[in-house]
């Protein structure tokens, strides 16, 4: 019904055909033009009103239809100002850089985030990620800690930018830690190959198996052979205690789970040997005070473990 409206409108006069030609150019030329667009709504309404007005003195134009009165120009502008709506909406998805970026938080838990993309994102607590894509490029702005899983596409490089840092992906899956107000920026790479560069002329190649670290305050690089097996225990929820020092055993458990498992110094040197996969956490204190012959007390939102000074 309104496309017969519309169709009735354009034919009274050769001005409303003008009219209308004028905005479906605009329409159709929209998406062309690289440049960014503001518009003045105010001015807009105003603009519109005066056309409605001078138009409804127009013997012409309620020809349009008697019965309805000075409605229907307005409904045929209205019309008219979707299509324009929709021809810049258009524009601000087909431009490259037009399109905002998305933002996740993870606040105090884990949270896995599929991107437009397919590649794979879990991030740590109190985590940020802002990525934006588009026809040439993925970015991802990332403030805390991820794990990535990659979707291949070579004709669209991904980058994780962290603290300065440019980390390029080659086809992988890596970590990034990258916690505010710390001197030092990780990269552990899983599979596949990366590179990290400060944007200067220094590029550090990493492979699998490998890990690189940034010092921010020295502005150097350091390749290290990736030895902490449970770097990526938040993502997996397995953890691989190898004569592990119980300090070192807590202080990953509360990372991980965001609890506060709080040790006696009596036992600050007791070691544990041991292999926890998809454990819920009590599960794995049990098995800790159970193993060590530990005493356990439960105070408010803590944890507290005591026992006998361990040889």
């Amino acid at each position: 019904m309104q496309l017969a409206e519309l169709e009735q409108w354009k034919s009274a006069s050769p001005g409303n055909m003008e009219y209308f030609r004028q905005m479906n150019r605009l329409f159709h030329e929209i998406p062309a033009a690289n440049v960014q667009l503001t518009f003045n709504t105010d001015k807009a309404w105003e603009k519109l009103q005066k056309e409605i007005q001078a138009r409804k003195s127009d013997p012409v134009i309620r020809n349009i239809d008697r019965t309805k009165g000075r409605y229907d120009l307005l409904r045929i502008a209205a019309m008219l100002f979707i299509v324009a709506g929709i021809g810049f909406a258009v524009y601000k998805i087909l431009t490259p850089g037009a399109t905002p970026a998305v933002i996740v938080e993870s606040n105090q838990g884990i949270k896995e985030i599929k991107m437009p993309d397919s590649s794979n994102v879990v991030m740590n607590r109190n985590t940020t990620v802002a990525y934006t894509f588009n026809k040439h490029k993925r970015v991802v702005e990332l403030h805390g800690e991820a794990f990535f899983e990659i979707a291949s596409d070579p004709s669209r490089p991904f980058e994780v930018h962290a603290t300065g840092i440019i980390i390029r992906d080659i086809g992988t899956s890596f970590n990034v830690r990258a916690i505010e107000g710390n001197d030092s920026l990780l990269v552990q790479v899983t599979e596949g190959e990366v590179n990290m560069t400060s944007g200067k002329s220094q590029v550090l190649v990493l492979k699998k198996g490998e890990e690189g670290l940034y010092l921010k305050s020295r502005d150097e690089f350091i390749k290290l052979a990736l030895n902490d097996t449970n770097a990526i225990a938040y993502k997996t929820k397995i953890f691989v205690f190898e004569n592990a020092s119980l300090q070192s055993v807590v202080q990953k458990l509360n990372e991980v789970y965001g609890i506060q498992i709080i040790l006696s110094p009596a036992i600050n040197d007791c070691h544990l040997t041991a292999t926890f996969k998809n454990e819920n956490p009590d599960a794995i204190i049990d098995i800790i005070v159970e193993t060590l012959q530990l005493k356990l007390t439960k105070e408010h939102n803590r944890i507290l473990l005591d026992g006998a000074v361990c040889e």
